[in-house]
Protein backbone atom coordinates (compact mmCIF):
# COMPACT_ATOMS: atom_id res chain seq x y z
CA UNK A 1 0.00 0.00 0.00
CA UNK A 2 2.08 0.09 2.08
CA UNK A 3 15.28 -8.47 11.63
CA UNK A 4 17.99 -10.94 13.66
CA UNK A 5 20.54 -9.66 15.84
CA UNK A 6 24.04 -9.93 13.44
CA UNK A 7 27.09 -8.21 14.77
CA UNK A 8 28.31 -4.64 13.73
CA UNK A 9 28.51 -5.55 10.07
CA UNK A 10 29.58 -1.29 9.41
CA UNK A 11 29.88 -0.53 13.62
CA UNK A 12 32.01 2.50 12.47
CA UNK A 13 29.55 3.56 10.19
CA UNK A 14 26.28 3.61 12.89
CA UNK A 15 27.73 4.96 15.96
CA UNK A 16 27.37 3.40 19.11
CA UNK A 17 24.69 5.24 20.07
CA UNK A 18 22.51 3.30 17.48
CA UNK A 19 21.84 0.75 18.89
CA UNK A 20 19.04 0.05 21.57
CA UNK A 21 20.78 1.36 25.22
CA UNK A 22 17.86 1.09 27.42
CA UNK A 23 16.01 -2.13 28.73
CA UNK A 24 12.74 -2.47 27.98
CA UNK A 25 10.56 -5.41 29.55
CA UNK A 26 9.93 -7.88 27.38
CA UNK A 27 5.88 -9.04 27.13
CA UNK A 28 4.79 -11.13 30.16
CA UNK A 29 2.49 -13.15 28.24
CA UNK A 30 1.33 -13.72 24.70
CA UNK A 31 -1.80 -11.31 23.35
CA UNK A 32 -4.71 -12.98 23.24
CA UNK A 33 -5.34 -14.27 19.91
CA UNK A 34 -8.95 -14.48 20.32
CA UNK A 35 -9.79 -10.99 19.76
CA UNK A 36 -8.40 -8.18 17.58
CA UNK A 37 -10.28 -5.42 20.04
CA UNK A 38 -7.59 -3.26 20.95
CA UNK A 39 -4.62 -4.30 19.40
CA UNK A 40 -2.03 -2.60 18.21
CA UNK A 41 -0.92 -3.63 14.11
CA UNK A 42 1.49 -3.29 12.10
CA UNK A 43 0.92 -3.58 8.26
CA UNK A 44 4.13 -5.73 7.45
CA UNK A 45 5.27 -5.51 3.65
CA UNK A 46 7.98 -7.83 4.02
CA UNK A 47 9.22 -7.66 0.35
CA UNK A 48 12.51 -6.83 0.23
CA UNK A 49 14.82 -9.04 -1.85
CA UNK A 50 18.12 -9.33 -2.66
CA UNK A 51 18.93 -8.48 -6.23
CA UNK A 52 18.48 -10.88 -8.60
CA UNK A 53 17.51 -11.94 -12.39
CA UNK A 54 14.04 -10.74 -12.90
CA UNK A 55 13.37 -10.16 -8.86
CA UNK A 56 11.68 -7.22 -7.99
CA UNK A 57 13.61 -6.16 -5.07
CA UNK A 58 11.40 -3.08 -4.02
CA UNK A 59 15.28 -1.37 -3.15
CA UNK A 60 15.48 0.03 -6.52
CA UNK A 61 14.27 1.07 -9.50
CA UNK A 62 15.31 -1.49 -12.04
CA UNK A 63 15.99 -4.31 -9.47
CA UNK A 64 19.50 -4.20 -9.69
CA UNK A 65 22.23 -3.10 -6.90
CA UNK A 66 20.34 -0.38 -5.40
CA UNK A 67 23.22 3.14 -5.51
CA UNK A 68 22.47 6.42 -6.69
CA UNK A 69 19.78 7.31 -8.90
CA UNK A 70 18.31 3.96 -8.70
CA UNK A 71 16.51 3.59 -5.44
CA UNK A 72 13.06 3.22 -4.27
CA UNK A 73 13.52 4.21 -0.99
CA UNK A 74 13.49 7.46 1.38
CA UNK A 75 14.76 5.96 4.20
CA UNK A 76 18.06 3.58 5.36
CA UNK A 77 17.42 0.84 7.34
CA UNK A 78 19.71 0.32 10.40
CA UNK A 79 20.88 -2.92 9.45
CA UNK A 80 23.41 -3.08 12.45
CA UNK A 81 21.62 -6.30 14.49
CA UNK A 82 20.52 -8.31 11.35
CA UNK A 83 22.44 -11.72 10.23
CA UNK A 84 25.33 -11.35 8.15
CA UNK A 85 24.03 -13.48 5.42
CA UNK A 86 20.98 -11.39 4.97
CA UNK A 87 22.70 -8.60 3.50
CA UNK A 88 24.07 -7.13 0.78
CA UNK A 89 26.43 -4.37 -0.43
CA UNK A 90 24.87 -1.29 -2.08
CA UNK A 91 26.59 1.94 -4.16
CA UNK A 92 25.49 3.81 -1.54
CA UNK A 93 28.25 5.27 0.80
CA UNK A 94 28.47 5.87 4.48
CA UNK A 95 30.28 8.28 6.24
CA UNK A 96 33.07 6.67 6.88
CA UNK A 97 33.49 5.40 3.07
CA UNK A 98 32.05 1.79 3.40
CA UNK A 99 28.95 0.77 1.14
CA UNK A 100 25.83 0.98 3.19
CA UNK A 101 24.39 -2.24 3.54
CA UNK A 102 20.03 -3.45 2.50
CA UNK A 103 18.39 -6.89 4.05
CA UNK A 104 16.58 -9.56 2.28
CA UNK A 105 13.35 -10.09 4.13
CA UNK A 106 13.13 -13.64 3.01
CA UNK A 107 16.20 -14.65 4.49
CA UNK A 108 15.85 -16.56 7.96
CA UNK A 109 16.43 -14.46 10.87
CA UNK A 110 14.79 -10.86 9.44
CA UNK A 111 11.42 -11.60 10.42
CA UNK A 112 12.42 -13.24 13.55
CA UNK A 113 14.51 -9.75 14.79
CA UNK A 114 11.67 -7.70 13.77
CA UNK A 115 9.16 -10.00 16.04
CA UNK A 116 11.69 -9.67 18.39
CA UNK A 117 11.91 -5.90 18.90
CA UNK A 118 8.08 -5.83 18.35
CA UNK A 119 7.83 -7.83 21.72
CA UNK A 120 10.50 -6.10 23.40
CA UNK A 121 8.55 -2.91 22.87
CA UNK A 122 5.34 -4.39 23.82
CA UNK A 123 3.28 -4.31 20.33
CA UNK A 124 0.79 -6.65 19.71
CA UNK A 125 1.82 -7.89 15.83
CA UNK A 126 0.99 -7.39 12.13
CA UNK A 127 -0.81 -7.45 9.28
CA UNK A 128 0.57 -8.86 6.61
CA UNK A 129 0.57 -7.63 3.24
CA UNK A 130 -0.60 -10.57 0.68
CA UNK A 131 -0.81 -8.55 -3.40
CA UNK A 132 -2.85 -10.68 -5.24
CA UNK A 133 -0.68 -10.08 -7.82
CA UNK A 134 2.15 -12.10 -6.46
CA UNK A 135 0.66 -15.45 -4.74
CA UNK A 136 2.75 -17.23 -7.07
CA UNK A 137 5.78 -15.63 -5.88
CA UNK A 138 6.92 -18.13 -3.22
CA UNK A 139 9.53 -16.00 -1.66
CA UNK A 140 5.93 -14.29 0.03
CA UNK A 141 5.38 -17.76 1.26
CA UNK A 142 8.54 -18.27 3.14
CA UNK A 143 8.20 -14.78 4.82
CA UNK A 144 4.62 -16.01 5.61
CA UNK A 145 6.26 -18.64 7.34
CA UNK A 146 8.61 -17.40 8.88
CA UNK A 147 5.85 -14.90 10.16
CA UNK A 148 4.01 -17.46 11.80
CA UNK A 149 6.81 -19.06 13.83
CA UNK A 150 7.91 -15.39 14.60
CA UNK A 151 4.79 -14.40 16.21
CA UNK A 152 4.45 -17.88 18.20
CA UNK A 153 7.88 -17.76 19.30
CA UNK A 154 7.10 -14.33 20.51
CA UNK A 155 3.72 -14.30 21.30
CA UNK A 156 2.51 -11.90 19.54
CA UNK A 157 -0.09 -11.90 16.46
CA UNK A 158 -0.90 -11.71 12.91
CA UNK A 159 -3.29 -11.65 10.07
CA UNK A 160 -3.23 -11.48 6.26
CA UNK A 161 -4.70 -8.58 4.23
CA UNK A 162 -5.39 -8.83 0.58
CA UNK A 163 -4.12 -5.99 -1.75
CA UNK A 164 -6.22 -6.04 -4.37
CA UNK A 165 -5.31 -2.71 -6.46
CA UNK A 166 -4.24 -3.72 -9.46
CA UNK A 167 -6.73 -6.38 -9.69
CA UNK A 168 -9.56 -6.05 -12.56
CA UNK A 169 -13.04 -7.31 -12.10
CA UNK A 170 -13.07 -7.05 -16.11
CA UNK A 171 -10.52 -9.91 -16.55
CA UNK A 172 -12.61 -12.32 -14.20
CA UNK A 173 -14.11 -12.11 -10.63
CA UNK A 174 -11.67 -10.57 -8.00
CA UNK A 175 -13.82 -12.66 -5.28
CA UNK A 176 -13.15 -15.64 -6.75
CA UNK A 177 -9.29 -14.92 -6.83
CA UNK A 178 -9.20 -14.02 -3.52
CA UNK A 179 -11.29 -16.84 -2.24
CA UNK A 180 -9.16 -19.43 -4.14
CA UNK A 181 -6.17 -18.45 -2.66
CA UNK A 182 -7.44 -18.01 0.42
CA UNK A 183 -8.82 -21.98 0.41
CA UNK A 184 -5.39 -23.28 -1.47
CA UNK A 185 -2.81 -21.46 0.73
CA UNK A 186 -4.01 -18.78 3.52
CA UNK A 187 -6.28 -21.19 5.05
CA UNK A 188 -3.69 -23.34 6.92
CA UNK A 189 -2.11 -20.24 8.87
CA UNK A 190 -5.28 -19.34 10.85
CA UNK A 191 -5.21 -22.69 12.86
CA UNK A 192 -1.91 -21.14 14.41
CA UNK A 193 -2.10 -20.08 17.89
CA UNK A 194 -0.52 -16.82 16.76
CA UNK A 195 -3.17 -16.33 13.86
CA UNK A 196 -5.78 -13.52 15.54
CA UNK A 197 -9.43 -14.26 15.53
CA UNK A 198 -12.70 -12.58 16.34
CA UNK A 199 -16.17 -13.12 17.52
CA UNK A 200 -14.64 -16.86 16.60
CA UNK A 201 -14.13 -15.98 13.04
CA UNK A 202 -10.32 -15.73 11.42
CA UNK A 203 -9.56 -12.12 10.50
CA UNK A 204 -8.75 -10.79 7.12
CA UNK A 205 -8.62 -7.49 5.79
CA UNK A 206 -8.92 -6.93 1.88
CA UNK A 207 -7.36 -3.38 0.77
CA UNK A 208 -8.12 -1.76 -2.29
CA UNK A 209 -12.42 -1.13 -2.57
CA UNK A 210 -13.79 1.59 -3.34
CA UNK A 211 -10.58 3.30 -4.54
CA UNK A 212 -10.70 5.95 -7.41
CA UNK A 213 -9.12 4.52 -10.43
CA UNK A 214 -9.06 1.01 -9.37
CA UNK A 215 -10.45 -1.79 -11.22
CA UNK A 216 -12.37 -4.29 -8.76
CA UNK A 217 -16.28 -3.04 -8.97
CA UNK A 218 -18.72 -2.62 -6.17
CA UNK A 219 -20.32 -5.95 -7.17
CA UNK A 220 -17.18 -7.89 -7.06
CA UNK A 221 -16.39 -6.55 -3.35
CA UNK A 222 -19.95 -7.51 -2.02
CA UNK A 223 -18.84 -10.80 -3.27
CA UNK A 224 -15.59 -10.62 -2.19
CA UNK A 225 -16.40 -10.08 1.81
CA UNK A 226 -19.95 -12.39 1.33
CA UNK A 227 -17.43 -15.26 -0.22
CA UNK A 228 -15.00 -14.78 2.81
CA UNK A 229 -17.78 -14.74 5.35
CA UNK A 230 -18.85 -17.83 4.05
CA UNK A 231 -15.97 -19.40 4.38
CA UNK A 232 -16.00 -18.71 8.04
CA UNK A 233 -14.03 -15.35 8.13
CA UNK A 234 -13.99 -11.86 9.78
CA UNK A 235 -13.35 -9.37 6.98
CA UNK A 236 -12.37 -5.69 6.75
CA UNK A 237 -12.14 -3.49 3.97
CA UNK A 238 -9.05 -1.23 3.00
CA UNK A 239 -10.86 2.15 1.79
CA UNK A 240 -10.04 5.45 0.97
CA UNK A 241 -10.47 8.17 3.44
CA UNK A 242 -13.62 9.41 2.39
CA UNK A 243 -15.58 6.83 2.27
CA UNK A 244 -18.32 7.74 4.46
CA UNK A 245 -19.85 10.28 1.50
CA UNK A 246 -21.32 7.05 -0.36
CA UNK A 247 -22.66 5.38 2.81
CA UNK A 248 -24.25 8.49 3.53
CA UNK A 249 -25.08 9.58 -0.44
CA UNK A 250 -26.43 5.93 -0.54
CA UNK A 251 -24.12 5.59 -4.19
CA UNK A 252 -20.84 3.32 -5.32
CA UNK A 253 -19.62 1.20 -3.16
CA UNK A 254 -22.33 1.59 0.14
CA UNK A 255 -23.65 -1.93 -0.36
CA UNK A 256 -19.60 -3.29 -0.33
CA UNK A 257 -18.76 -1.54 2.97
CA UNK A 258 -22.05 -2.62 4.49
CA UNK A 259 -21.46 -6.10 3.43
CA UNK A 260 -17.58 -6.37 5.28
CA UNK A 261 -17.69 -6.89 9.28
CA UNK A 262 -15.18 -3.57 9.80
CA UNK A 263 -14.00 -0.84 7.96
CA UNK A 264 -10.23 0.52 7.86
CA UNK A 265 -9.91 3.73 5.50
CA UNK A 266 -6.45 4.74 4.54
CA UNK A 267 -5.70 7.77 5.30
CA UNK A 268 -1.61 7.81 4.83
CA UNK A 269 -0.74 11.51 3.40
CA UNK A 270 -4.07 12.50 3.98
CA UNK A 271 -3.44 15.20 6.71
CA UNK A 272 -0.84 16.67 7.94
CA UNK A 273 0.67 17.28 11.04
CA UNK A 274 -1.47 21.20 11.14
CA UNK A 275 -4.13 19.36 9.62
CA UNK A 276 -4.92 16.40 11.68
CA UNK A 277 -6.80 18.29 15.06
CA UNK A 278 -9.09 19.27 12.43
CA UNK A 279 -9.68 16.19 10.22
CA UNK A 280 -10.27 13.85 13.52
CA UNK A 281 -12.87 15.96 14.27
CA UNK A 282 -14.14 16.23 10.98
CA UNK A 283 -13.68 12.72 9.67
CA UNK A 284 -12.28 10.24 12.02
CA UNK A 285 -14.98 10.90 15.30
CA UNK A 286 -17.88 10.58 12.81
CA UNK A 287 -16.80 7.48 10.46
CA UNK A 288 -16.93 5.93 14.21
CA UNK A 289 -20.67 6.91 14.92
CA UNK A 290 -21.84 6.12 11.43
CA UNK A 291 -20.08 2.83 11.72
CA UNK A 292 -21.56 2.15 14.88
CA UNK A 293 -24.68 2.77 13.49
CA UNK A 294 -24.41 0.36 10.77
CA UNK A 295 -23.08 -2.40 13.36
CA UNK A 296 -19.98 -2.11 12.01
CA UNK A 297 -16.40 -1.38 13.60
CA UNK A 298 -13.96 0.81 12.85
CA UNK A 299 -9.95 0.16 12.46
CA UNK A 300 -8.12 3.52 11.81
CA UNK A 301 -5.08 3.78 9.83
CA UNK A 302 -2.21 5.72 11.74
CA UNK A 303 0.85 6.86 9.99
CA UNK A 304 4.73 8.22 11.58
CA UNK A 305 4.93 10.88 8.00
CA UNK A 306 5.86 10.17 4.77
CA UNK A 307 8.06 10.99 1.90
CA UNK A 308 8.26 9.27 -1.51
CA UNK A 309 10.50 11.25 -3.54
CA UNK A 310 12.70 8.27 -4.39
CA UNK A 311 9.28 6.10 -5.29
CA UNK A 312 8.26 8.34 -7.39
CA UNK A 313 11.43 8.86 -9.91
CA UNK A 314 13.51 11.40 -7.82
CA UNK A 315 12.05 14.12 -9.70
CA UNK A 316 9.49 15.90 -7.45
CA UNK A 317 11.31 17.51 -4.69
CA UNK A 318 7.90 18.16 -2.71
CA UNK A 319 7.50 14.29 -2.72
CA UNK A 320 10.80 14.16 -0.21
CA UNK A 321 9.71 14.06 3.77
CA UNK A 322 6.64 15.90 2.11
CA UNK A 323 4.58 14.73 5.56
CA UNK A 324 7.37 15.41 8.00
CA UNK A 325 7.29 13.38 11.31
CA UNK A 326 8.37 16.17 14.06
CA UNK A 327 10.54 13.99 16.42
CA UNK A 328 7.45 11.76 16.61
CA UNK A 329 4.99 14.63 17.68
CA UNK A 330 2.81 13.52 14.57
CA UNK A 331 2.10 10.02 15.45
CA UNK A 332 1.58 10.81 19.34
CA UNK A 333 -1.21 13.43 18.32
CA UNK A 334 -2.89 10.52 15.74
CA UNK A 335 -2.77 8.01 18.50
CA UNK A 336 -3.54 9.94 21.50
CA UNK A 337 -6.39 11.18 19.71
CA UNK A 338 -8.00 8.04 18.77
CA UNK A 339 -7.51 6.34 22.30
CA UNK A 340 -9.65 9.03 23.68
CA UNK A 341 -12.16 8.66 21.72
CA UNK A 342 -15.70 8.20 22.63
CA UNK A 343 -16.39 5.33 20.02
CA UNK A 344 -13.28 3.46 20.98
CA UNK A 345 -11.69 1.42 17.77
CA UNK A 346 -11.97 -1.84 17.19
CA UNK A 347 -8.00 -2.23 16.38
CA UNK A 348 -5.00 0.64 15.56
CA UNK A 349 -3.25 -0.35 12.18
CA UNK A 350 -0.21 1.51 11.92
CA UNK A 351 1.35 2.04 8.53
CA UNK A 352 3.96 0.84 8.66
CA UNK A 353 6.29 -1.66 9.86
CA UNK A 354 8.96 -1.58 7.48
CA UNK A 355 7.90 0.36 4.09
CA UNK A 356 10.80 3.03 3.87
CA UNK A 357 9.38 3.46 0.19
CA UNK A 358 6.89 5.80 1.21
CA UNK A 359 8.73 6.71 4.36
CA UNK A 360 5.96 5.06 6.56
CA UNK A 361 7.95 2.53 8.59
CA UNK A 362 8.26 2.02 12.36
CA UNK A 363 11.43 0.36 12.53
CA UNK A 364 15.44 1.60 13.42
CA UNK A 365 16.29 3.69 10.61
CA UNK A 366 19.46 5.76 10.51
CA UNK A 367 19.88 9.13 11.92
CA UNK A 368 20.81 11.62 9.65
CA UNK A 369 24.54 11.99 10.37
CA UNK A 370 24.37 7.89 9.70
CA UNK A 371 23.23 8.40 6.14
CA UNK A 372 24.96 7.84 3.00
CA UNK A 373 26.55 10.91 1.28
CA UNK A 374 26.39 9.78 -2.13
CA UNK A 375 22.05 10.58 -2.22
CA UNK A 376 19.47 12.47 -0.70
CA UNK A 377 17.59 10.15 2.58
CA UNK A 378 15.63 11.42 5.14
CA UNK A 379 17.29 10.44 8.38
CA UNK A 380 15.66 9.82 11.88
CA UNK A 381 16.78 12.76 14.46
CA UNK A 382 20.08 13.06 15.30
CA UNK A 383 19.43 13.84 18.85
CA UNK A 384 17.62 10.57 19.17
CA UNK A 385 19.24 8.27 22.00
CA UNK A 386 18.92 5.27 19.44
CA UNK A 387 17.67 4.21 16.32
CA UNK A 388 14.64 2.15 17.93
CA UNK A 389 12.64 5.79 18.57
CA UNK A 390 9.66 5.12 16.67
CA UNK A 391 9.55 1.84 18.06
CA UNK A 392 9.86 3.24 21.25
CA UNK A 393 7.39 5.59 20.94
CA UNK A 394 4.55 3.05 19.55
CA UNK A 395 5.16 0.87 22.53
CA UNK A 396 4.26 2.97 25.14
CA UNK A 397 1.03 4.70 22.58
CA UNK A 398 0.04 0.53 22.32
CA UNK A 399 0.42 0.66 26.17
CA UNK A 400 -2.23 3.91 26.80
CA UNK A 401 -3.89 2.26 23.91
CA UNK A 402 -4.43 -1.30 25.66
CA UNK A 403 -5.35 0.57 29.00
CA UNK A 404 -8.27 2.72 27.46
Amino acid sequence: MKSTLSWLLYATAVSAASHNQHTHPTRAAAIDASTIQGKWLFGYQGWFRKPGAGVNNHWSADGNTPGPNNIEIDFIPDVSQYPANCLFNTQLTLPNGQPAQLYDSSCAGVVDLHFKWMQQYGLDGVIVQRFLGSVGDQSFTTVLNQVQAAAEKYGLGFIVEYDVSGADSSQGSVATAVLNDYNANIKKYTTSSAYIHQNGKPVTMVFGIGFSGFKVTAADSINIASQLQSAGLYVGFGVPEQWSGDVTGNTGFVQAYKQADFISPWTVGGYSDAGYAGFHTSTQVPDAQLLKSLGKQYAPVIFPGTSALHLNGGNNPSAFDYFPRYNGSFYSAQADALTTMANKPLFIFSAMFDEVNEGTQIMPSLKTNQLPTNQKFVGYDNNFDDTSFYLELAGKKAAAFHAA
